[in-house]
């Protein structure tokens, strides 16, 4: 799972360096930096490596974002320095040296943005993976155990009846264990949630908290707290079908949501991020989904670029 703070961090310095910036937005970041001693560490740490960008760009794929990244200075789009698409991910882990970012680079499957892909078992089970997801198997027709362990984004799992060999599913924060089930596993808020759509389910946190999850309900959990939450059979399978169905979830989450189907940059404003929002939206039209949010909400969406997306409240006066 990425550290916040060096996203927030990467964003600013893409930002600033992209031509595009405001004095406004000079302003923002300084007093961003100067808030809390964490976010000065983090600018320092990407200043010292800036300069190990253009090695790494030649490892992209020839496609339209490693062109304007190799374009020249005054045509570069917002993305430049190498946040495009899975990029911003690895990348992250490169220049940060973070744990978590690395793990998915070896993983046994990962999907990249706006990508999902369906992933036949051994056992006869099946996942299907977001987008920014990634996993590995531990799965075999006559092993003692079956587990997957889910590094970053989400999973729909379709677990098959074993009754000698539960099936596991691996957090960061806890473990998801079924016989048979059918589960919705996702990364949120800095935590996990899980909805169970039939049969049952038991959640065990790395603080040993436990809870049993019969079909129909629903919980997060981080590393010390557990707690069910409200779910319905809807959200938890729209992703599958390209959309994204939501209950009253907080306007931070809804953007991370979408995060994983652009290859661009969405900034949001902390002051609205708690916003509530409900509704169901495409996720493979970003623009339309982040339209419709504006017609119903006290924010504007600004498109400083063709990758850059600052969400901000709307200033009135």
């Amino acid at each position: 799972m990425d550290d916040p703070i060096a996203e927030q961090a990467i964003e600013w310095m893409v930002l600033l360096r992209s031509g595009e910036a405001t004095q406004t937005d000079y302003d923002d970041y300084r007093h961003w930096r100067g808030e809390n001693v964490l976010h000065e560490r983090a600018c320092q740490r990407i200043e010292q490596t800036l300069g190990q960008f253009q090695p790494l760009l030649a490892a992209l794929p020839n496609d339209p974002i490693r062109q304007a990244l190799l374009a020249p200075s005054g045509r570069r789009k917002v993305l430049q320095y190498g946040l495009g698409m899975v990029a911003i991910a690895s990348l992250s882990s490169l220049l940060l040296n973070q744990h978590y970012p690395l793990s998915p680079l070896l993983s046994d499957v990962k999907t990249a943005t706006a990508q999902r892909q369906q992933v036949p078992l051994n056992d006869g089970s099946a996942l299907m993976l977001n987008a920014r997801t990634a996993v590995d198997i531990d799965v075999q027709p006559e092993g003692s155990t079956r587990q997957v362990a889910l590094h970053t984004g989400g999973i729909f799992a379709e677990i098959k009846p074993d009754t000698q060999r539960p099936f596991v599913i691996a957090t960061q924060m806890g473990d998801i264990v079924a016989l048979q089930a059918n589960v919705n596993v996702r990364y949120e808020s800095g935590g996990v949630h899980v909805g169970v759509l039939d049969n049952i389910a038991k959640i065990t946190n790395r603080a040993g908290q436990s809870l049993r999850l019969n079909a129909g309900q629903g919980v997060w959990f981080d590393d010390a707290t557990l707690y069910q939450v409200a779910i319905t059979p809807e959200s938890e399978v729209a992703w599958l079908k390209g959309r994204l169905e939501v209950h009253d979830r907080s306007l931070a989450s809804v953007i991370n949501s979408l995060r994983d189907y652009t290859p661009g940059i969405i900034r949001l404003d902390p002051a609205i991020a708690d916003l509530r929002v409900s509704g169901n939206f495409p996720l493979n039209d970003i623009n339309y989904t982040l339209d419709s949010l504006a017609q119903t909400m006290p924010i504007a969406i600004v498109h400083t670029t063709d990758y850059w997306i600052h969400i901000r409240a709307i200033r009135h006066g």
